[in-house]
């Protein structure tokens, strides 16, 4: 009976380990981002901006114990981002639901420039320097670099929350 169990248990780990899982694709409506003007896509990144204001005042409402203070994020400058740390004593629901937040910004800030590459030469975003974003949003490698290491300290508030929120996952 022994060697059935054991059999049947390997079989089963070999057959798991080896079965192909597909990966779930997100499908995206361009229709959605694609803007007919420069005037328009200025307008869009800075209503997502204000949406982002918006949902981190009431998520730090909401997980006011995860925070040292409870002044306002300045959209215009995301180089403060580590100014509104996650306590790293703070649960992983608190957290996930950070990341889900700016994972979810940075994803729709992606969306409406890659799919308006040909207009981001005249779009300002604030304390972008000289960037060229047209690069920038030419792919999500391109993005991801330029989020965490120029235009943001998102990097930095995930190593000292001491969790990693997986944003070149979220731009897939």
């Amino acid at each position: 009976m022994k060697p059935l169990l054991w059999t049947t248990l390997i079989a089963s780990i070999v057959f798991t380990g080896c079965s192909k899982t597909e990966e779930a694709k997100t499908v995206v409506n361009e229709s959605q981002y694609k803007v007919k003007d420069v005037a328009t896509l200025q307008t869009r990144f800075e209503q997502l901006n204000g949406k982002l204001a918006t949902d981190f005042k009431k998520f730090k409402q909401t997980e006011s114990m995860a925070f040292a203070q409870q002044l306002p994020l300045d959209v215009n400058n995301l180089k403060t981002l580590n100014m509104h740390l996650v306590a790293s004593t703070s649960l992983k629901p608190t957290k996930l639901a950070y990341c889900d937040l700016m994972n979810g910004y940075f994803t729709e800030m992606y969306r409406l420039g890659h799919y308006n590459l040909q207009l981001l030469k005249d779009v300002k975003l604030p304390n972008a320097g000289n960037e060229n974003l047209q690069t920038n949003f030419s792919s999500s490698d391109q993005f991801y670099d330029f989020i965490l290491n120029r235009y943001t300290t998102y990097r930095q508030v995930q190593q000292i929350m001491g969790y990693g929120c997986n944003l070149k996952e979220a731009l897939r």
